[in-house]
């Protein structure tokens, strides 16, 4: 009899053990953020529990800001053909890359489903209360920020990519993550520099990350190693350049600013801090 009575309480403890490991830590809006995911967000970009909360309080309410946001099946496959296109390879082969890699198509076309749900919402909630700048203020953009407007003889660059996105953006959080990252070191030279990769390196500082990427068959991000000298190029030549970086730059401020406005409005219960 105490045996039984000593397994059901050692049941009870376990079930109850097992209950409090992936309880309801925080729920946002009616979504719900369980311990484990903040335990998993913790370890896999090595952060500490206060910021993996508020990292997946932000994504509840990004979730919540795209709910009304539809994306077609359609739009899945032109954006994929696309991506193919730039990369000079068929849609065929890069499902054969991406299998390669131990990823799933379904995983890669959902990713690309957000990606553009993110873009459709960043247009339609955040673009609109970024004001156009007056030519005024894009020159003194300019004159402030010739480094993004200069054409280096050479940049060197060591690249990183990983199969999944996850992978790429733990690194960034903990440069010393290495687990299923690839590396080579890459030196662009001046006339090889696309408009694109120009725009996003001359925003790095050296020794810096760039923003993570997909180029089709990886997830890239480049830490800068050096930068050639640069020729800055004359105003007129770079005007609608100018006034694309002035908007990047707006941008951040921008989602910030929304998400704060979201987060005071929205209904944050922290049930286990």
């Amino acid at each position: 009899m105490k045996k039984l009575l000593l397994l059901s309480i050692l049941l009870f403890a376990t079930l109850s053990q097992a209950k409090v490991l992936n309880a309801i830590a925080i729920v946002v809006n009616g979504e719900p953020i369980t311990t484990e995911e903040i335990k998993a967000v913790q370890k896999q970009l090595h952060v500490s529990k206060k910021e993996a909360q508020n990292m997946l309080i932000e994504n509840r309410l990004q979730k919540s800001a795209m709910k009304g946001i539809t994306v077609s099946e359609d739009e899945i496959d032109q954006r994929i053909k696309l991506i193919a296109q730039q990369n000079g390879i068929s849609v065929k082969k890069m499902q054969s890359i991406l299998k390669k890699q131990g990823q799933s198509w379904n995983r890669f076309r959902d990713q690309i489903k957000t990606s553009i749900q993110k873009q459709k919402f960043f247009k339609s909630k955040i673009a609109p209360t970024i004001a156009n700048p007056s030519e005024d203020e894009l020159k003194i953009f300019y004159r402030n920020h010739p480094e993004l407007f200069s054409m280096p003889s050479s940049i060197t660059v060591i690249e990183y990519s990983a199969s999944s996105p996850d992978k790429i953006q733990a690194l960034l959080q903990n440069p010393s993550y290495n687990k299923g990252i690839k590396h080579k070191k890459v030196t662009f030279r001046g006339s090889d520099i696309t408009p694109q990769l120009l725009a996003m390196i001359s925003r790095t500082p050296k020794g810096k990350f760039t923003p993570a990427f997909n180029n089709g068959s990886a997830y890239v991000t480049y830490k800068i190693v050096s930068k050639g000298k640069g020729r800055l190029k004359p105003y007129d030549e770079v005007k609608q350049s100018v006034g694309i970086a002035w908007k990047k730059e707006q941008q951040g401020d921008a989602v910030k600013r929304y998400f704060k406005r979201m987060r005071a409005g929205a209904t944050v219960e922290i049930l286990r801090p």
